[in-house]
């Protein structure tokens, strides 16, 4: 459940507060493990909801401690797909500062739902590959992104330093199944679709305010990390990153 979807994984979550009979439509497996999931998800997202201020404030930090190391690296950089990797570099490394704080919280989800199955492998799959992500997420050094700037630069803008593109390789790796099917539509997503048949008659209205809840979690990240980007590439002295 990555920082960028933060409650997406809820949209069914109102399913919570309906007892296991209720969900017994299915196999009785698939109804146990789709509670246990909900229940996960709903801890998630207060712990989530919980913790954004401290995200907010540490992508603010990170972002603050790069431009403070090397104000107007850019400036004189060649505008050129290795400026892209390099801005790309810096603004993930934004991200997964934002990711730390809520280790504990995403760690929590994982260890909840990844041993969790159904009689449908494919929810199975996307489950435990969700987990796989947090557990990868959190482990994710953040690379020293003055060094690798100094670096291209030692080497006549000709080339990034593997350090570099080593880090952007493994967050691609960890992101990589982040969207499935032909439609690229998130794994967070699928999952809510394919638990639908075990969802009870009126939970809508609390999806609803769950939604609200997740659009509210998202302004705050969103801002807070478009802010951060701006700011620090007005220090590395480039218009945008």
């Amino acid at each position: 459940m990555t920082v960028r979807g933060l409650f997406a994984a809820l949209a069914c979550v109102g399913s919570l507060y309906v007892s296991a009979p209720a969900l017994a439509a299915g196999r009785s497996d698939d109804a146990a493990a789709t509670l246990a999931y909900l229940r996960a998800s709903e801890v998630y997202a207060r712990g989530a909801s919980a913790e954004v201020g401290a995200s907010v404030a540490a992508i603010a930090a990170r972002a603050s401690e790069i431009a403070g190391e090397c104000p107007s690296a850019l400036t004189y950089a060649p505008r050129d797909a290795a400026f892209g990797e390099i801005g790309e570099e810096a603004s993930t490394t934004l991200f997964y500062a934002g990711v730390a704080p809520m280790r504990t919280t995403r760690l929590g989800f994982a260890r909840a739902v990844g041993e969790l199955s159904w009689s449908d492998h494919r929810v199975t799959q996307l489950v435990r590959a969700l987990a796989a992500e947090e557990v990868a997420g959190v482990a994710v050094a953040l690379p020293d992104v003055c060094a690798d700037i100094e670096a291209w630069k030692a080497s006549s803008y000709a080339a990034l330093p593997q350090s570099a593109t080593g880090f952007l390789e493994r967050v691609a790796a960890i992101e990589s199944g982040s969207s499935v099917g032909p439609s690229e539509e998130s794994r967070e997503a699928a999952i809510v679709r394919l638990l639908v048949p075990y969802e009870a008659p009126g939970v809508r209205r609390t999806m609803e305010r769950l939604k609200r809840r997740e659009q509210s979690t998202d302004r705050k990240l969103g801002a807070a990390a478009e802010a951060a980007r701006a700011r620090l590439a007005a220090a590395l002295g480039v218009s945008a990153l």
